[in-house]
Protein backbone atom coordinates (compact mmCIF):
# COMPACT_ATOMS: atom_id res chain seq x y z
CA UNK A 1 0.00 0.00 0.00
CA UNK A 2 1.09 3.20 -0.69
CA UNK A 3 2.61 5.52 1.51
CA UNK A 4 4.88 9.08 2.28
CA UNK A 5 8.43 9.62 2.59
CA UNK A 6 7.68 9.74 6.69
CA UNK A 7 5.77 6.01 6.58
CA UNK A 8 2.65 7.55 6.85
CA UNK A 9 -0.07 5.56 5.18
CA UNK A 10 -2.19 7.48 2.39
CA UNK A 11 -5.16 5.56 1.40
CA UNK A 12 -5.02 4.97 -2.17
CA UNK A 13 -9.15 5.83 -2.35
CA UNK A 14 -10.55 8.06 -0.12
CA UNK A 15 -12.88 8.37 -2.24
CA UNK A 16 -14.47 5.33 -0.09
CA UNK A 17 -14.43 7.28 3.01
CA UNK A 18 -16.63 9.95 1.75
CA UNK A 19 -19.38 7.17 0.23
CA UNK A 20 -18.87 3.87 1.93
CA UNK A 21 -18.73 2.59 5.09
CA UNK A 22 -15.92 0.49 4.85
CA UNK A 23 -12.68 0.96 2.51
CA UNK A 24 -11.42 -2.16 1.75
CA UNK A 25 -7.68 -0.74 0.88
CA UNK A 26 -6.67 0.59 4.54
CA UNK A 27 -9.82 -0.88 6.83
CA UNK A 28 -10.88 2.14 7.32
CA UNK A 29 -14.78 2.48 8.58
CA UNK A 30 -16.73 5.19 9.84
CA UNK A 31 -16.75 3.80 13.54
CA UNK A 32 -12.84 3.85 13.97
CA UNK A 33 -13.15 7.49 11.52
CA UNK A 34 -14.95 8.66 14.93
CA UNK A 35 -12.91 6.71 17.36
CA UNK A 36 -10.21 8.79 16.08
CA UNK A 37 -11.52 12.14 16.46
CA UNK A 38 -13.03 12.04 19.60
CA UNK A 39 -9.66 10.77 20.60
CA UNK A 40 -7.88 13.84 19.79
CA UNK A 41 -10.66 15.91 20.38
CA UNK A 42 -10.57 14.80 24.24
CA UNK A 43 -6.53 14.85 23.82
CA UNK A 44 -6.47 19.04 23.15
CA UNK A 45 -9.44 19.74 25.58
CA UNK A 46 -9.21 17.57 28.42
CA UNK A 47 -5.92 16.63 29.16
CA UNK A 48 -7.24 12.87 28.51
CA UNK A 49 -4.78 10.09 29.11
CA UNK A 50 -4.88 6.37 27.50
CA UNK A 51 -4.69 4.49 31.03
CA UNK A 52 -7.23 2.20 32.51
CA UNK A 53 -9.63 4.50 33.31
CA UNK A 54 -9.01 6.16 29.73
CA UNK A 55 -8.23 3.00 27.71
CA UNK A 56 -11.98 3.11 25.79
CA UNK A 57 -12.80 6.75 26.70
CA UNK A 58 -12.92 7.54 23.13
CA UNK A 59 -14.99 4.84 21.62
CA UNK A 60 -17.26 5.24 24.19
CA UNK A 61 -17.74 8.86 23.95
CA UNK A 62 -18.17 8.39 20.57
CA UNK A 63 -20.79 5.33 21.04
CA UNK A 64 -22.32 7.96 23.53
CA UNK A 65 -22.73 10.98 21.20
CA UNK A 66 -24.07 8.56 18.68
CA UNK A 67 -26.77 6.95 21.03
CA UNK A 68 -28.30 9.97 21.95
CA UNK A 69 -28.35 11.63 18.52
CA UNK A 70 -29.85 8.97 16.57
CA UNK A 71 -34.00 8.91 16.42
CA UNK A 72 -35.12 5.25 16.57
CA UNK A 73 -37.52 4.56 13.82
CA UNK A 74 -41.21 3.34 14.87
CA UNK A 75 -44.26 2.56 13.37
CA UNK A 76 -47.16 5.52 14.00
CA UNK A 77 -50.00 2.71 14.61
CA UNK A 78 -53.50 4.68 14.80
CA UNK A 79 -57.34 3.91 15.06
CA UNK A 80 -60.79 4.76 13.79
CA UNK A 81 -62.49 6.59 16.53
CA UNK A 82 -66.09 8.65 16.88
CA UNK A 83 -64.39 10.42 19.73
CA UNK A 84 -63.45 13.89 19.96
CA UNK A 85 -62.49 14.25 23.84
CA UNK A 86 -59.17 15.76 24.53
CA UNK A 87 -56.10 13.01 24.86
CA UNK A 88 -53.40 13.92 26.48
CA UNK A 89 -50.18 12.01 27.90
CA UNK A 90 -48.24 13.57 30.56
CA UNK A 91 -45.18 13.43 32.15
CA UNK A 92 -43.19 12.02 29.14
CA UNK A 93 -39.26 12.59 30.38
CA UNK A 94 -36.95 13.46 27.58
CA UNK A 95 -33.23 13.68 26.96
CA UNK A 96 -32.11 15.72 24.49
CA UNK A 97 -28.80 17.67 23.11
CA UNK A 98 -28.09 21.12 23.17
CA UNK A 99 -27.35 21.96 19.11
CA UNK A 100 -24.96 24.52 20.70
CA UNK A 101 -22.92 23.31 23.26
CA UNK A 102 -23.53 19.58 22.50
CA UNK A 103 -24.77 19.26 26.30
CA UNK A 104 -27.60 17.01 27.00
CA UNK A 105 -30.98 18.81 28.14
CA UNK A 106 -33.76 17.17 30.12
CA UNK A 107 -37.16 17.25 31.06
CA UNK A 108 -40.51 16.11 30.72
CA UNK A 109 -43.17 17.04 28.07
CA UNK A 110 -46.75 16.72 27.70
CA UNK A 111 -49.05 16.26 24.68
CA UNK A 112 -52.32 16.67 23.94
CA UNK A 113 -54.25 16.38 20.92
CA UNK A 114 -58.44 16.51 19.78
CA UNK A 115 -59.11 13.84 17.47
CA UNK A 116 -61.00 14.08 14.31
CA UNK A 117 -61.87 10.59 12.56
CA UNK A 118 -58.18 8.84 13.48
CA UNK A 119 -56.76 8.37 17.12
CA UNK A 120 -53.09 6.49 17.63
CA UNK A 121 -52.02 4.09 20.59
CA UNK A 122 -51.00 6.37 23.51
CA UNK A 123 -47.26 4.77 23.69
CA UNK A 124 -46.83 6.02 20.24
CA UNK A 125 -46.69 9.82 21.48
CA UNK A 126 -44.08 9.57 23.90
CA UNK A 127 -41.67 7.51 21.03
CA UNK A 128 -42.53 10.55 18.64
CA UNK A 129 -40.94 12.96 21.57
CA UNK A 130 -38.21 10.49 21.93
CA UNK A 131 -37.53 10.37 18.45
CA UNK A 132 -37.47 14.35 17.76
CA UNK A 133 -35.33 14.20 21.02
CA UNK A 134 -32.48 12.24 19.86
CA UNK A 135 -30.59 14.52 17.77
CA UNK A 136 -28.90 17.53 18.32
CA UNK A 137 -31.42 20.04 19.23
CA UNK A 138 -32.48 23.37 20.52
CA UNK A 139 -36.46 23.29 23.04
CA UNK A 140 -37.94 25.45 21.26
CA UNK A 141 -37.71 23.26 17.68
CA UNK A 142 -38.23 20.03 19.36
CA UNK A 143 -41.53 21.13 20.56
CA UNK A 144 -42.82 22.43 16.91
CA UNK A 145 -41.52 19.45 15.42
CA UNK A 146 -43.28 17.08 18.16
CA UNK A 147 -46.68 19.21 17.44
CA UNK A 148 -46.19 19.17 13.53
CA UNK A 149 -45.53 15.54 13.24
CA UNK A 150 -48.29 14.89 15.18
CA UNK A 151 -50.34 17.10 13.06
CA UNK A 152 -49.61 15.55 10.12
CA UNK A 153 -49.26 11.65 11.02
CA UNK A 154 -53.09 12.05 12.56
CA UNK A 155 -54.69 15.06 11.13
CA UNK A 156 -56.35 15.75 14.50
CA UNK A 157 -58.43 18.89 15.00
CA UNK A 158 -55.85 20.37 17.02
CA UNK A 159 -52.48 19.29 18.77
CA UNK A 160 -50.96 20.99 22.16
CA UNK A 161 -47.37 20.22 23.43
CA UNK A 162 -45.69 21.98 26.57
CA UNK A 163 -42.22 20.86 27.19
CA UNK A 164 -39.95 21.43 30.43
CA UNK A 165 -36.52 21.33 30.39
CA UNK A 166 -32.78 21.65 32.28
CA UNK A 167 -30.50 22.61 30.03
CA UNK A 168 -27.02 21.51 31.27
CA UNK A 169 -25.33 24.53 29.29
CA UNK A 170 -26.98 27.03 31.46
CA UNK A 171 -26.72 24.77 34.92
CA UNK A 172 -23.05 23.50 35.14
CA UNK A 173 -20.96 26.00 32.48
CA UNK A 174 -21.30 29.76 31.36
CA UNK A 175 -23.64 31.26 33.73
CA UNK A 176 -24.34 28.26 36.26
CA UNK A 177 -27.88 28.35 37.41
CA UNK A 178 -28.72 24.99 38.45
CA UNK A 179 -32.54 24.51 39.11
CA UNK A 180 -33.30 26.74 36.01
CA UNK A 181 -36.20 25.51 34.09
CA UNK A 182 -37.04 26.34 30.20
CA UNK A 183 -40.92 25.88 29.32
CA UNK A 184 -41.88 25.90 25.54
CA UNK A 185 -45.07 25.18 24.14
CA UNK A 186 -46.96 24.65 20.46
CA UNK A 187 -50.46 25.12 19.76
CA UNK A 188 -52.07 23.85 16.71
CA UNK A 189 -55.94 23.94 15.27
CA UNK A 190 -58.55 24.20 17.98
CA UNK A 191 -56.09 25.35 20.69
CA UNK A 192 -54.83 27.99 19.39
CA UNK A 193 -58.75 29.25 19.05
CA UNK A 194 -58.88 31.71 21.30
CA UNK A 195 -62.78 31.86 21.53
CA UNK A 196 -62.59 28.43 22.77
CA UNK A 197 -61.34 26.49 25.83
CA UNK A 198 -59.82 23.72 24.40
CA UNK A 199 -55.93 25.54 25.52
CA UNK A 200 -57.45 26.30 29.17
CA UNK A 201 -58.51 23.16 29.71
CA UNK A 202 -54.88 21.26 28.43
CA UNK A 203 -52.92 24.02 30.89
CA UNK A 204 -55.67 22.86 33.70
CA UNK A 205 -55.37 19.25 33.14
CA UNK A 206 -51.47 19.08 32.90
CA UNK A 207 -51.45 21.23 36.34
CA UNK A 208 -49.85 24.29 33.87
Amino acid sequence: MPTMTDGTFVCPTPQYHETHRYCPNCDWTEQKASEDAARRLLQQTTGWKEDDHGRDTPKRFAAMLRELTTPQEFEFTTFPTDDQDMVIVKDIPFVSVCNHHVIPFVGYAWVGYIPDDRMVGLSKISRLVHYHAHQLQVQERLTRQIAQDLCERLNPLGVMVVMEAEHMCMTIRGVQTPGTKTITSRVEGVFADHDRTAKDEFLRLIGK
